[in-house]
């Protein structure tokens, strides 16, 4: 069998802030892929207001600096919730760990400055379980002119692969922030296309203290307006096509401001679709079956919205009997495995990176 693979754990803190996803997996870093087992841990809401808080105010890199204090007992806080998920999973599957794929959690995403941030101790990851433990993903795909994102377009490839989808399809990822993959027979293209539940999310923390719009129920309940819409839509910030990469502050709802909450989150969900939507058949002339993952695939009425402005044939990737909450989590698992074995992590066709480059650097502290 798969006689020179590797146990890999990954562990990933998206962009919605809620908790940790953490996935087993086995693969050589290339073709083989066994799905072990997955496990989610949500954040307590004190930990997650904090963090929430100290990433609004940080701006740029000397934001950080000036508040290095907060950052440092943050990213403590946040280690330690990692550990004890990776535990967690570890345990309960006996398994053999040979390497955890720590991704952190992203503070800020700079990359035409030339960084990017996690949150995230490896060290202090590696000394408490006792595991070789990959950090730092990002870093060197920004330093070789590419975007450091999306990274997790090589797995979404080797996914393909194992479910043997041979038309041209997309994998459309909705987490905070909306990514795509395209892959079609040796083709594999990827980029962000704008907000995933972003807005939605960050609008209804302010206004109501939830954290989502569970199934799209509330934007269900209101009436989209169209005149913000069309109004907002021109924002050339939206109608980027050469955007690669986005950072979750570069979003703002403030366009929905003095709407009553259903039409505001209805209006929202709409935006949303329309620009993924738009972006899509900017980006693709011809037909293609698009698969959905992340958490913003439970968004009922987001997810009609966009079956409605694309027409394609549209399925979640839980159809293909994959836990799609998982996906990044998985990711970065196989992530890991690629840098330790040295192999590429980023193309050109999916960072804009100068040419295919590895990445992630390795903490062994026990």
């Amino acid at each position: 069998m798969m006689d020179n693979s590797f146990i890999a754990l990954g562990l990933m803190s998206g962009t919605s802030l809620d908790g940790i996803d953490a996935s087993i997996i086995k693969s050589d870093g290339e073709n083989n892929l066994e799905i072990i087992d997955n496990k989610y841990l949500s954040y307590p809401d004190e930990f997650k207001n904090k963090l929430s808080a100290f990433i609004q105010k940080i701006d740029n890199k000397i934001d950080i600096e000036k508040n290095i204090g907060s950052f440092r007992s943050l990213e403590r806080d946040l280690t330690l919730h990692h550990s004890i998920i990776a535990q967690n999973i570890i345990n309960k599957n006996k398994s053999k760990i040979n390497l955890v794929g720590f991704h952190g959690q992203t503070i800020i995403h700079k990359p035409l400055d030339g960084y990017t941030i996690q949150m995230g101790d490896a060290s202090l990851l590696s000394q408490i379980i006792k595991e070789k433990v990959i950090h730092n993903f990002r870093a060197n795909d920004i330093k070789n002119s590419g975007q450091g994102a999306p990274l997790a377009p090589i797995y979404h490839k080797l996914l393909m692969k194992k479910f043997k989808i041979n038309n041209p399809t997309l994998i459309l990822n909705i987490g905070g922030i909306s990514n795509y993959t395209y892959c079609f027979k040796d083709d594999i293209t990827a980029k962000d296309i704008g907000p995933g539940n972003v807005l939605i999310d960050e609008f209804l923390k302010k206004t109501k203290g939830i954290s989502y719009d569970k199934n799209g129920n509330i934007a269900l309940s209101g009436n989209i307006n169209h005149d913000i819409i069309n109004q907002f839509y021109e924002h050339e910030f939206y109608n980027v096509k050469e955007k690669h990469s986005y950072d979750r502050k570069e979003f703002d709802f403030g366009f929905v401001k003095g709407l009553e909450l259903e039409d505001a989150v209805a209006t929202l969900t709409y935006f949303t679709a329309l620009i993924i939507s738009n972006n899509i058949k900017k980006n693709f002339k011809n037909k293609l079956d698009i698969i959905l993952c992340g958490g913003g695939r439970k968004n009922l009425t987001l997810v009609n919205h966009i079956k409605s402005l694309l027409k394609y044939k549209i399925k979640l990737i839980d159809e293909l009997n994959i836990d799609g909450d998982f996906i990044e989590s998985q990711a970065f698992a196989y992530l890991s495995i690629r840098s330790y074995l040295k192999k590429p992590l980023s193309y050109p066709s999916t960072t804009n990176v100068k040419s295919p480059v590895t990445g992630g650097e390795i903490e062994i502290n026990y």
